[in-house]
């Protein structure tokens, strides 16, 4: 080819090397290798951005996508491809393109990623920083845009001319972007991309095109209804106080409201959240005065065991999704709970009422463990840090620094939990975070509610030299977290409150964010959410089978080094069912099983174009 000048005005005087079909030949340039990754965050027209790399550099090439799971497994009509069987462009959800980067560039000899942006939400975007490599071009989601012929014509021109200037350093004089046929190539491909959506329109969102990539159900490009019937979408609601339930004044819970965005993206009232900045939502919060504006196309969500300023629920004419983050549904104390006790297995009255938590699977429930909904949170709020790559992905996982033997972190008085600190301080010098020591003889006297007291500390001169209290302040995040707390530590002991069952709460996610092994007592659901030798299950039944495993990690650094390079995530399985909040992770089924419980179609994503 013949590099620059006169860009597609020009393209008719010059000449480029043939252009790759769906023969599958690898990309190769002036004798390298070549891979592109489309990576982009959902709903951002990147289906039109990966049509058109692939019309600029395979036109004849099926859809290839790259699923969020541990073994990274590409997909092509319905099997698994590997990434070096000739195809050029992947597209991907992921966006840990460093990771990426790291994983495949022994595979090619160079790795490109091209990167759809929209707006300021940090769940359409990626890191900025990332943008600055030069090997990352990164496209705003309006330059994806077009409403008829004309439109498509200048979106392909304008996309090649990018793709010409930020990867002139790697294609050069010897491949030509804006040469007439390659740019003809990358129109067609999206016409028939566009008549392939048109043509889908009728079917159900689950009913794809293999070749490029669209579903069923799409809108048209002005916004119009593409499929039978309107669409249901309305506005989210939302209610439930955080703790103090007796307060007169509080303010309601926002955590729900980051997984009603996910499940329902088609709905009114969004909530996003950038570190240092303040929270932006638009969604309702439900009050005597704002109940009148609710219809029966609109959602609530619930924070189950918290307050609302609503006494009964059932005047919310919408559909509802109860939250519950606790292993009880009612707390004793909650104006709504007339036995003054913890309540279970609560289902909220109304046939559109639906409720995810420890609640067993039911037509109008799903068990999900807190520490799911506590890691899909993080995901949201803390986007810069790849927090769902360390738990999904074997190969981010993190490694503590081995500076210490064990973090106890607790100040809630628990017999069997300050019983299990003092025995492993037996092993070596426990740090404790908290004001629990391990001081298990000093039982405080309960509440009036059942809940526990907060724990006596040792005297000092009472203390055993082999428990040592830190200072946790200097430690944690700016957000509170533990995790960075965990990091020097080789074990963290991580009990729950209670044994109650479908309840893993983010005590065990704590510890593996912070690359520790957890020492862990609660639910034996644990098993079937995380890999269980990736962790130390302290049963209270047989104490000392624990105590005796974590001295024998202790002895056998090889051995520790084994368990704590175990997978998080035991298997594709697991990710599906607890973890798969979207499409990008488990191809969504989780956010499917919720959304077809309370009687929604498809994944309400607007169409990826």
């Amino acid at each position: 080819g013949i590099r620059g000048g006169g860009g597609a005005d020009n393209a008719d005087n010059t000449m480029s090397a043939p252009l790759m079909t769906s023969d599958k030949a690898p990309l190769v340039i002036n004798g390298k290798t070549y891979h592109i990754f489309q990576a982009s965050p959902p709903h951002t027209a990147s289906t039109v951005l990966n049509n058109f790399l692939i019309g600029m550099f395979e036109p004849g090439a099926e859809y290839s996508f790259m699923i969020h799971n541990k073994e990274r497994t590409i997909r092509r009509h319905d099997k698994d491809v590997a990434i070096d069987d000739g195809h050029i462009v992947t597209k991907t959800h992921i966006l840990d393109l460093m990771g990426l980067y790291k994983q495949y560039r022994n595979t090619f000899d160079e790795v490109l990623f091209v990167v759809a942006n929209r707006g300021v939400n940090p769940e359409t975007r990626i890191d900025s920083s990332m943008c600055q490599y030069n090997n990352v071009l990164c496209i705003e989601y309006e330059e994806l845009l077009y409403s008829d012929d004309h439109g498509r014509e200048m979106v392909v021109r304008g996309l090649a001319a990018k793709l010409k200037d930020r990867f002139d350093y790697f294609f050069g004089d010897h491949l030509d972007l804006m040469d007439r046929f390659r740019l003809n190539n990358a129109v067609t491909r999206l016409q028939q991309m566009d008549q392939a959506t048109i043509s889908m329109a009728d079917q159900p969102f689950t009913v794809s095109d293999n070749t490029f990539g669209v579903h069923g159900g799409h809108r048209n490009r002005d916004g119009s209804e593409m499929r039978e019937g309107k669409s249901e979408s309305g506005k989210l609601f939302y209610c439930g106080g955080a703790p103090g339930l007796n307060r007169k004044e509080f303010k309601y819970s926002t955590f729900g409201l980051f997984l009603a965005n996910t499940l329902f993206p088609e709905f009114e009232g969004k909530v996003e959240y950038q570190p240092g900045q303040p929270l932006i939502n638009s969604a309702i919060p439900l009050t005597d005065d704002t109940l009148n504006q609710a219809t029966s196309n609109d959602i609530l969500i619930m924070h189950s065991h918290q307050k609302c300023e609503i006494l009964s629920l059932a005047a919310f004419p919408g559909r509802q999704l109860h939250v519950n983050a606790e292993f009880y549904d009612m707390h004793p104390l909650h104006i709504l709970n007339p036995t003054g006790e913890f309540t279970h297995n609560y289902l909220p009255p109304g046939e559109r009422s639906f409720i995810i938590g420890p609640h067993e699977d039911t037509p109008r429930s799903i068990r999900i463990p807190y520490c799911s909904m506590k890691l899909w949170y993080l995901h949201k709020t803390r986007p810069a840090e790849a927090i769902l790559s360390k738990i999904i992905d074997p190969s981010e996982k993190p490694q503590n620094t081995k500076e210490h033997f064990l973090l106890y972190i607790n100040s809630h008085y628990i017999e069997y939990r300050e019983r299990a600190a003092r025995a492993l301080s037996e092993i070596g010098t426990i740090h404790t975070a908290g004001k629990c020591q391990g001081n298990w003889e000093a039982q405080p006297p309960q509440k009036p509610d059942g809940s526990p007291e907060q724990c006596e500390p040792f005297e000092d001169n009472l203390r055993p030299p082999s428990i040592l209290p830190v200072s946790a302040s200097s430690d944690r995040d700016t957000q509170g977290h533990n995790s960075n707390l965990f990091s020097k530590y080789r074990f963290a002991l991580v009990m729950e409150n209670a044994d109650a069952p479908g309840y893993v709460s983010e005590k065990i996610l704590d510890a593996f964010l912070a690359g520790s092994i957890p020492v862990y007592f609660g639910s034996r659901m644990v098993f079937d959410v995380f890999n269980p030798k990736a962790f130390v299950f302290f049963d209270l039944d047989i104490p000392q089978q624990a105590l005796n495993q974590i001295q024998f990690l202790e002895q056998n650094p090889s051995e520790y080094e084994q368990m704590l390079n175990e997978p998080i995530i035991a298997n594709e399985e697991v990710l599906e069912k607890y973890f798969s909040w979207d499409e990008t992770v488990g191809n969504g089924v989780l956010k499917q099983r919720i959304r077809q419980m309370m009687g929604f179609q498809g994944s309400g994503a607007s169409p990826q174009w």
